[in-house]
């Protein structure tokens, strides 16, 4: 099983091409049930934002190699689990 997690978050621009693919995929138009999504976070100490990510369990049934390419400053990183577990 593959899992889809962001490795470099400080890279991230906020760009949300990774959510606009994961809709593509699902074959819905906006964000509403969006299986990624973004946060803007502002830091106190400079005036530069911050971005969060959250991923939702169930984008495992997409095609995860798609919306890890599509990312133009590589913030996602796929891992493999094993199934195995006791």
């Amino acid at each position: 099983m593959s899992k889809l997690i962001p490795e470099n978050i400080d890279k991230c621009t906020g760009c949300e091409l990774c959510v606009l693919e994961a809709q593509r995929q699902l074959k819905k138009v906006g964000l509403e049930g969006a299986l990624i999504r973004i946060f803007r976070k502002q830091e106190r100490k400079t005036e530069y934002l911050k971005y969060g990510i959250d991923i939702d369990p169930r984008i495992e049934q997409l095609n995860l190699e798609k919306i890890k390419n599509i990312c133009p400053r590589a913030v996602y990183k796929i891992i493999q689990e094993n199934e195995s577990k006791i």
